[in-house]
């Protein structure tokens, strides 16, 4: 089971393994296709995380005033310390399927994975047997040979053939980025403790309540999880993450964390080929490409999305032309506009 490579260098003891939230489905065979993807990364240390932050600040105080009071703060550092971590290429893992152990059946809970790339990262997809309970979170941790302070976790959801999805942004939809603004984009994102845009946890979890499974794509880099999780451990529910891979070395982090609508296009049409009896709620906001973007998708997977939502960001294009344009030929009451989530039925 899992993958076939077994080269690759061991987890040391000052590494770190972050697991990635992912969701399953079943295949043909009526096997739980279930994806692993982990980030292997050694922290840096205090004299180390000092120079490596010169290029980020540099580029950072090109687009807003920094005071060293702020740079210095733990809230900063604790942001900005995931862009420069030292990513461990080339590591072979094991993780065990705990869901899956038990004293009569062990045959199936231990996997190898893929060894990680450049960037820390590898994605593996295992097989499990349909057996395992459907709409349950399944954990599974790395097999480590240190006694460490803490054990590394990961989880996936098992979901089923059919029932409703919601594919949502992040940035300006669910959390308060104001990408429209790069200093406000930058302060929010680095300077600021995260803030949910009004009203939408109440709906997020009524939808829920109505037994609706969350796929959140957003065009952030994968750094700024760590961060983010407990943010959305708070308010939001649980879902899988599709985020994008980026290195401080090769690109601006200021143009990065502004929107790509290939990549999203991209991975929400993954999200729907693994799950086409589903219906899908499509929640975005106004600030960039969403509208245009899921009007692709309706167009592609007519059959398989129940409603466009979109979030009216101040500042942005709110023309009814732009609109109109962008949903010409979808039903009427196929999209709608928010601005103001509580005016939404969620029947």
């Amino acid at each position: 089971m899992g993958s076939s490579v077994i080269s690759g260098s061991p987890l040391k003891s000052d590494e770190t393994v972050v697991f990635f939230p992912t969701s399953a489905y079943l295949n043909s065979q009526l096997q739980w296709e279930v994806p692993i993807h982990q980030w292997v990364f050694e922290k840096e240390d205090q004299s180390i995380l000092r120079k490596l932050t010169h290029k980020l600040l540099t580029e950072l105080a090109e687009t807003l005033d920094i005071s060293e009071e702020e740079a210095n703060s733990e809230l900063f550092k604790n942001k900005v310390m995931w862009f420069i971590v030292d990513n461990e290429r080339n590591k072979k893992l094991d993780i065990i399927v705990e869901s899956l152990t038990s004293k009569t059946d062990k045959q199936d809970s231990v996997h190898t994975l893929n060894t990680s790339a450049a960037n820390g990262h590898a994605r593996t997809t295992i097989k499990l047997p349909s057996s395992s309970t459907q709409s349950e979170w399944i954990k599974y941790r790395a097999i480590t040979e240190h006694k460490a302070s803490q054990e590394f976790i990961g989880q996936s959801q098992l979901i089923p053939r059919t029932g409703l999805s919601v594919i949502s942004d992040i940035d300006d939809t669910i959390k308060i980025s104001e990408v429209l603004d790069k200093k406000a984009l930058i302060r929010n994102t680095f300077l600021e403790e995260y803030r949910t845009t009004p009203n939408m946890p109440e709906y997020y979890k009524e939808l829920e309540k109505q037994g609706a499974y969350f796929h959140y794509v957003s065009a952030s880099p994968w750094q700024i999880y760590p961060s983010l999780k407990p943010f959305m451990d708070k308010h939001y529910p649980q879902g899988s993450y599709s985020l994008r891979n980026f290195r401080l070395k090769d690109s601006s982090i200021i143009k990065f964390l502004q929107s790509s609508k290939e990549y999203k296009l991209e991975n929400i049409r993954s999200i729907l080929k693994k799950y086409p009896a589903h219906r899908f709620i499509l929640i975005g906001d106004s600030g960039e490409h969403d509208p245009e973007i899921y009007a692709q998708i309706y167009q592609e997977f007519s059959e398989n999305i129940q409603q466009i939502l979109i979030r009216a960001v101040p500042d942005s294009v709110l023309s009814e032309a732009r609109f109109q344009t962008t949903f010409a030929g979808l039903p009427k009451d196929s999209w709608k506009i928010l601005k103001d989530i509580k005016d939404t039925d969620t029947n």
